[in-house]
């Protein structure tokens, strides 16, 4: 089993370990760095989405429109490479969720932890 499908699985010492790895590699230390990392801005922005999704939502499928939101995102900050890599692991996650709603709570629980590490190791003020 790979660490996609543990973090799905609800392995919450993976998905601890995995966001905080995420979160400290493209938490910003400089200004110079902001484009090049992730800016927090760019994925509350996404967080947000995540976070509006009800069962329904995952039921019907529409949860998938997240990878879109992330190519967006990612093709708009083309500098990004913590947004393209971002975007590769969302890939990875979201097409494995198969519309069931655990394993997308699992994916959110994922994600906020992304959220939070990134904020606490970013020296940069957004």
């Amino acid at each position: 089993m790979n660490e996609i499908e543990k973090i799905l699985e609800g392995n919450f010492e993976i998905l601890n370990k995995e966001a905080e790895e995420f979160g400290k590699k493209y938490a910003p230390q400089n200004e110079k760095e902001k484009k090049r990392k992730l800016s927090t801005s760019q994925i509350r922005n996404i967080l947000d989405d995540v976070q509006r999704m009800r069962e329904e939502d995952i039921q019907t499928g529409k949860y998938l429109l997240l990878r879109a939101k992330i190519a967006y995102v990612s093709g708009k900050n083309k500098e990004s490479e913590g947004l393209r890599e971002l975007k590769k692991i969302f890939d990875k996650l979201l097409q494995n969720i198969n519309y069931d709603y655990k394993k997308f709570e699992y994916f959110r629980y994922f994600f906020e932890a992304i959220v939070s590490y990134h904020k606490f190791y970013s020296k940069v003020k957004d």
